[in-house]
């Protein structure tokens, strides 16, 4: 097969389109010893006078190319050492000499380099052959880069490879490079910073070549050799920090009243030109430096250095809590113009980025060492991930990224619990349009039904909503970059979670508003642009469900009822839920909780409605429970009275009512039914006055409808005081009073027909005779209905 493929390849000439790639397929070259000698022989003798030729034409760049493959896959160094030395000198010669074209410079770039970077495996061919024209070759390649640089639009690509080479014989002969620096140093400089030169007026580089460019400017300092790389480190990225203070400076002095600098940068070099005067043209040019300074820091963070190097950490944390420290909201000088103005806020988002890259890299590089520094980063990016406005998409998705990084190195049990608090509310906010959508559509389908008060509640709020529609303030469909966002904040969501001393509240309500997405966002498919959007959004909300499923119980049974639901939706086959459904060792003998302890069988707590409300999640519907409460069954329990003053200290569900106010003491405990009628309290005491200051309890006067010689006197005045026989505690006299209220169904008369009263609706669902209830909702609905009577 060997023979017959070189045989191949010796009847095909080097510009053909198939002889690189049966040479990359095939590797006949791999061990040259076992070759066919005559034919070996043949083919490369044929590739050595090729590009020993004085022509530059296609042919010979096509050699160089299939040059550099026989070398790079020879295992034995055959052809190398046979051929490299004369490689080597045709190769040198095409670059060092100022006739040859710049354009075709990157086949011999690349055959150079590979020789040179193989032949430390031959310590003979290197010593001889390569060690003695490192020198030549270095001070070629950087004439060679100077003539790139010079033409006012450069072949990028060139460039590119030329760089690459430069970095890589750099870093494999450092001494050589070293009479390079002062003229090659200068020269990457203006690519990173686009200072204008005479040859180039109005620099233009690509972020790639920048990139390079500062990869090349963080391996100088290993020229200095081994001992004194380290201290060469440390100068190079602190006069970075200097040029990058310097150009911060620049953007804010006319500008922004911002905050003191925690840690002031070094002194700027003074190799660095002058920025312009005027503000408007400074501000260009200073924002290049701050992205070509912060480049070239980053590139020094993820060089890998051989020896611990001085890393000004404070320094370097400080440079980027300036960047993310100036918002929309930052103050700004009085004196400014509004053009100036607006081209600062537009370039608000490039400085945002240039800061969170300083601290993201500072965190990879320096590790454990940034923890002194963590509070007062995550008191920066939080806040800024709060108030970015709902358009900036990019920068909404930069921030979630930067801080699913950062608590991926440091977990959110090292951080204060505010920041792991206040970050899943503003995830959980980043899944308010997937909800909106879904609400739009039940109330279209719930105003539908119903009649009476609520029905006509309903309707109105369904002609409201029509009027939105007709003001473009319907429900919108979710794009591709909205739902990046929504992806982003679900992958936040489960390390926020495991947050130790976190607000079970919320987590409850975290937990059951993914699980509610899970089950409904097929329901939802409709609504986004792109299938591959919501296909993406449900495996997130899988994977942020699984990682729940893993979490460790809570202590109190705040996490009771989590497995076991999530498992029953989740797919078996996951890897992580097969281990919990199929343990290697039996569980462990403990009593299951009743069903009515199971935390999604119970109804949503106080302190989770306030988290739920405070978040903006369904504030219409509670708005409208505070009007109307209702019971179980759905009837109308207790009015909201103008007049009542409700007390805020509350024993076990119990309140401290005034004279005039009615309350349903069932329904305080969380225990009401429809078969149940409330038994109105009267207490003699003033409204500030609570049962826990009582000294002895009190027994309500009860008496029936039909029994009115047991009713109070005109007037309203106070049931007495009736002392138990045996003090008791007040908690035990309200436990005793609510269980006795739910054996009677006995309501306190009062006089007149201007007081206030609850209506209920008996078993039969007769309605009682309304009073008025000092509300101008329902006047307009008994107004209503009167007109209807008269007709």
């Amino acid at each position: 097969m060997s023979s017959a493929l070189l045989s191949l390849l010796n009847s095909l000439s080097f510009s053909h389109a198939s002889f690189l790639p049966l040479l990359e397929s095939h590797k006949p070259f791999s061990n040259p010893s076992s070759l066919p000698q005559s034919t070996l022989h043949k083919l490369l003798n044929r590739l050595n006078s090729t590009l020993l030729s004085r022509e530059d034409n296609p042919e010979r760049r096509a050699a160089c190319d299939i040059a550099r493959e026989v070398v790079s896959m020879d295992e034995e160094g055959y052809v190398m050492t046979s051929f490299g030395k004369g490689w080597v000198g045709t190769c040198l010669g095409y670059i060092a000499a100022p006739s040859s074209p710049v354009t075709n410079t990157p086949s011999y770039l690349s055959l150079l380099t590979t020789i040179v970077t193989s032949s430390s495996q031959y310590p003979s061919f290197e010593r001889e052959v390569v060690l003695p024209v490192m020198g030549k070759i270095s001070v070629s390649l950087g004439k060679l880069f100077e003539r790139c640089l010079i033409d006012s639009h450069p072949e990028w690509d060139i460039v590119l490879d030329l760089l690459s080479t430069l970095r890589v014989l750099l870093l494999h002969s450092p001494a050589a490079f070293r009479p390079l620096l002062p003229t090659l140093k200068p020269s990457l400089y203006n690519l990173v910073l686009q200072i204008p030169t005479p040859s180039r007026p109005y620099p233009s580089t690509p972020s790639e070549i920048r990139r390079l460019a500062s990869d090349l400017i963080a391996s100088l300092h290993v020229t200095a050799g081994k001992a004194q790389s380290p201290q060469s480190w440390g100068i190079e990225i602190k006069e970075d920090l200097g040029g990058f203070g310097r150009a911060m400076s620049a953007i804010t002095v006319d500008a922004w009243e911002e905050e003191p600098v925690k840690a002031q940068p070094p002194t700027a070099s003074s190799a660095l030109p002058e920025l312009p005067i005027d503000p408007m043209s400074r501000l260009p040019v200073a924002l290049d430096w701050i992205e070509g300074f912060s480049e070239a820091i980053l590139a020094l963070l993820r060089f890998p250095t051989a020896r611990p190097v001085p890393v000004p950490m404070a320094q370097i944390v400080s440079a980027g809590l300036r960047c993310v420290s100036l918002t929309l909201d930052t103050p700004t000088v009085s004196y400014i113009s509004p053009q100036h103005h607006a081209a600062l806020l537009a370039c608000l988002p490039r400085i945002w980025t240039v800061g969170v890259q300083l601290i993201g890299s500072v965190a990879i590089a320096c590790g454990d060492h940034l923890f002194p520094h963590l509070g007062s980063i995550l008191d920066h990016t939080v806040w800024l991930a709060e108030r970015v406005p709902s358009t900036m998409v990019d920068t909404q998705i930069q921030l979630l990224k930067f801080h699913n990084l950062f608590l991926t190195l440091y977990p959110p049990a090292i951080v204060p619990v505010e920041f792991p608090t206040r970050l899943l509310r503003l995830c959980l906010t980043k899944l308010q349009p997937l909800l909106e959508n879904k609400s739009r559509s039940n109330d279209s389908s719930s105003a539908q039904v119903g009649g009476g008060k609520r029905g006509k509640k309903r309707a109105r709020g369904a002609e409201d909503g029509l009027v939105g529609g007709l003001e473009g303030r319907e429900g919108k469909s979710i794009g591709q970059r909205e739902g990046e966002i929504i992806v982003h904040a679900l992958k936040l969501t489960p390390l926020l979670h495991a947050t130790p001393l976190f607000s079970p509240s919320l987590l409850t309500f975290s937990i059951r508003l993914h699980l509610s997405l899970y089950l409904s966002l097929s329901s939802l498919s409709g609504i986004f642009t792109s299938s591959a959007s919501s296909a993406q959004i449900r495996d997130t909300l899988h994977d942020v469900l699984e990682k729940a499923v893993l979490m460790t119980e809570g202590e109190g049974g705040t996490a009771r009822g989590w497995k076991s639901l999530i498992i029953s939706v989740l797919d078996h086959r996951s890897e992580i839920i097969a281990p919990i459904l199929h343990p290697s060792l039996p569980p462990l003998m403990r009593p299951m909780p009743p069903l009515s302890q199971l935390h999604f069988f119970v109804k949503e707590g106080e302190e989770e409605r306030k988290e739920r409300i405070a978040m903006g999640f369904g504030q219409d519907e509670d708005n409208d429970h505070l009007e109307n409460d209702e019971d179980e069954d759905g009837n109308d329990v207790v009015m909201k009275q103008p007049n009542s003053q409700l007390s805020s200290n509350n024993v076990r569900g119990t309140q401290t009512v005034n004279q005039h106010s009615t309350v349903d003491a069932s329904s305080a405990t969380g225990s009401a039914t429809a078969s149940t009628l409330p038994v109105n309290v009267v207490q003699s005491t003033s409204t500030t006055q609570t049962i826990e200051k009582l000294s002895q309890p009190l027994i309500p006067t009860i008496s029936t409808p039909d029994d009115s010689s047991n009713a109070p006197p005109v007037g309203g005045q106070p049931a007495p005081v009736v002392p138990l026989a045996e003090p008791t505690s007040p908690v035990a006299a309200v436990e005793s009073f609510i269980s006795f209220s739910k054996t009677t169904t006995k309501t306190v008369e009062k006089e007149g027909n201007t007081e206030d009263v609850i209506m209920l609706q008996d078993e039969d669902d007769e309605a009682l005779p309304e009073l008025d209830s000092g509300s101008d909702d329902f006047d307009e609905d008994e107004d209503e209905e009167d007109d209807d009577e008269e007709e």
